[in-house]
């Protein structure tokens, strides 16, 4: 009934104007309030749609997420599970909820889950746990590692209403941690094959030098003996010829020049029998750093001749070892020689001693035209030499291998065209025991 039908019914029955006028205000009131009603009655059909669709936002997270959730309550009961931690487990929803949460959760050390010191009752005491490690054990008995994160939701009474757990499954990192540990392991094995090996080759071709040193050592011993005798006889006859010449006598050039060559030939069998000689070195307690020292003062002038600086980085403290200085010594000079040689417009030197616990370090070190690489494998080789015309016999770094080899010791060599040279000398200090 709206206003004008209440309006008709009042005059039809007599009652007075005000009394009209009561009832028409209270029957737009009701209109108003009806009207609120209805409007508040779809606000609320509006939040619960939104609630719905809220819940339905929640659960779709839940459900999606790459972690598996696990919810408690106060008692330790599983109370809520989303779709990923049924998948790790195994279970279905009605095989897991409202079981005790030891059904998937492992205990540590053999203690109570929420008793005894673990780390869920310091959840429940604290609040909060982050990342602990810990195994899930499986509908099928699996052993499932895990990471969990853990807060406890409590109510305004500040009881606990649930323990919300959220749990990564740890076993594909296990076995990609596994997995590179595993190459790890396999690289540092064949790292150390390949040390191996090419240590192997060292020694192997240390084993071949030595060898053909030996050989060319005897050969060499033999040809020098043989040899020696008749220069001694040329060399005689040519000095007695010279002091029967005149100055002027137009023979008398070619007199000098047999002798020279013949002094020169006396020099390369002195050369062969030092390569060849096989005696021990006369082995007495000597300081390293104080023979380099007088051995740079022997060579002062050449390298003041040559315009060449010398640095030093000798280390002072460094133990006496048994060696032969006289042999060690000829092995710093024709080194050192052989720098002066590479370097022909001046140039540095650098001379440095170092030492461990097996071995004294010496290290000869020029900026000189280097080495070809074709050739540095033969510098050692008995008559091998780059230097033209009569400036050397290729006997020098021969014998020098010879001396350090004799002493237990070992000598190699590092070059680069253009850039320098560098010898590094190794002697053992087990020697001087």
């Amino acid at each position: 009934m709206n206003a004008a039908n209440i309006e008709g019914f009042l005059k039809s029955t007599g009652n007075d104007v005000l009394q009209e006028k009561m009832w028409i205000e209270i029957i737009n009131r009701m209109e108003s309030l009806y009207a609120k009603l209805a409007n508040r009655q779809e606000e609320i059909e509006n939040k619960n749609r939104e609630l719905l669709k809220t819940k339905e936002f929640v659960e779709n997270i839940i459900k999606n997420m790459a972690d598996a959730l696990i919810v408690l309550d106060s008692k330790g009961n599983i109370k809520m599970v989303n779709h990923t931690a049924l998948e790790i487990l195994g279970y279905k929803d009605e095989e897991i909820l409202g079981r005790p949460m030891e059904l998937i959760f492992e205990k540590t050390d053999g203690r109570s889950l929420i008793m005894g010191g673990s780390k869920l009752e310091e959840l429940l005491r604290d609040g909060v746990i982050k990342d602990f490690e810990i195994f899930f054990r499986s509908r099928d008995g699996e052993r499932i590692p895990m990471v969990l994160s853990g807060s406890v939701m409590r109510n305004t009474y500040n009881d606990i209403d649930a323990i919300i757990c959220v749990a990564k499954d740890l076993r594909d990192t296990k076995r990609l941690l596994a997995e590179k540990a595993r190459a790890e392991a396999e690289k540092a094995k064949a790292d150390e094959l390949t040390r191996a090996y090419n240590k192997l080759q060292e020694l192997k071709e240390q084993l071949i030098q030595s060898e053909k040193m030996a050989s060319l050592g005897q050969l060499a011993a033999g040809v020098a003996h043989e040899i020696n005798n008749p220069l001694s006889g040329i060399l005689t006859y040519g000095h007695l010829l010279l002091r029967k010449l005149k100055q002027d006598d137009p023979n008398r050039e070619d007199i000098e020049i047999i002798v020279n060559e013949t002094n020169r030939c006396s020099e390369i069998v002195h050369g062969l029998l030092d390569f060849a000689r096989q005696t021990k070195p006369k082995m007495v307690n000597a300081n390293i750093t104080k023979l380099i020292d007088e051995t740079l003062s022997i060579m002062e002038n050449q390298f003041y001749i040559k315009d060449i600086k010398v640095i030093k980085n000798l280390k002072e403290d460094t133990p006496e070892i048994m060696l032969d200085v006289n042999q060690i010594q000829q092995v710093f000079i024709n080194i050192l020689l052989n720098s002066i040689e590479a370097m022909s417009e001046g140039g540095t030197i650098r001379v440095a001693s170092d030492c461990d616990q097996k071995y004294v370090y010496i290290t000869f070190q020029d900026n000189g035209y280097g080495i070809p690489e074709e050739i540095i494998g033969k510098i050692f080789d008995p008559f091998f030499t780059t230097k033209s015309g009569e400036k050397g016999t290729g006997l020098g770094l021969s014998v020098s291998y010879g001396i350090i080899e004799r002493h237990n010791g070992t000598i190699e060599v590092k070059s680069k065209l253009n850039e320098g040279t560098t010898f590094i000398i190794k002697l053992p200090l087990e020697e001087s025991k």
